[in-house]
């Protein structure tokens, strides 16, 4: 249909219809995925810590994917390689869920927790809290709900400059963008965000980005502008269709 409108849930989705032979010559749209920031919000880490048993004097870097070792877009091989650059000097802990605990354990520099499937978004908020920092190693992502959820509980995330990742992280301001599928970079970017001096401020900002564009509230008024703009198109091709 002419007058069909596709809505991607980030730019760089959308432009990739823009581009395809079947949709490029349709009417386009952006609106993101949204998310409940009643639910998926800040809550005090100690206590978030206690919840899950984490200790409070190291640093928690968090990691969340179903069958990382199956799907190599989501980067689990760049995030072992990442993590084997730092030490366990630097007083870190790794928390994976998503998925059990696999036969062969890889090679981390540091202990690694694994909580396996969290069911509940409750739940998953208190994980979220207890981090401190959240990874997205993906090769190839659209607008992952796991560096959407972190921010909205106030904790900043490292990923690759890839597909709709950057719309959600802004380099050095509530996260770190590191370059496409470099290990280094993304091995710097947690290091700069666990030692930065300015941490609270990214935690914050973290949480503005997403109550200024990704809240369910905000998204929503979003589909109700674009369905008046799509019904006064059509009201406005009708007039002129009864006009002749």
């Amino acid at each position: 249909k002419k007058d069909l409108f596709v809505v991607g849930s980030s730019n760089w989705i959308t432009e990739c219809s823009k581009k395809s032979s079947l949709l490029k010559d349709k009417n386009h749209a952006t609106i993101p995925n949204p998310v409940d920031s009643d639910i998926f919000k800040p809550i005090d880490k100690n206590l978030a810590r206690e919840i899950w048993n984490l200790p409070k004097s190291k640093k928690i870097i968090l990691f969340g994917t179903v069958n990382p070792l199956s799907d190599e877009r989501k980067g689990f091989k760049q995030l072992v390689q990442s993590l084997q650059k730092l030490s366990s000097k630097n007083n870190i802990e790794l928390v994976i869920f998503g998925s059990v605990k696999p036969r062969e354990v890889p090679d981390f520099p540091f202990q690694a927790h694994y909580v396996g499937y969290v069911n509940d978004d409750v739940s998953l908020a208190t994980l979220y809290s207890s981090a401190d920092l959240a990874l997205v190693p993906s090769l190839q992502e659209n607008l992952p709900n796991v560096a959407i959820e972190s921010l909205s509980c106030g904790t900043p995330v490292v990923a690759f400059n890839v597909g709709g990742i950057k719309d959600i992280i802004e380099h050095k301001v509530n996260g770190y963008l590191a370059k496409p599928y470099d290990v280094d970079d993304f091995a710097n970017g947690i290091k700069w965000i666990l030692d930065n001096p300015n941490y609270n401020e990214l935690c914050q900002n973290a949480r503005k980005k997403i109550l200024k564009e990704f809240d369910s509230k905000i998204v929503a008024r979003k589909y109700i502008k674009l369905f008046n703009e799509i019904l006064s198109i059509k009201k406005e091709k009708e007039r002129e269709h009864n006009k002749k």
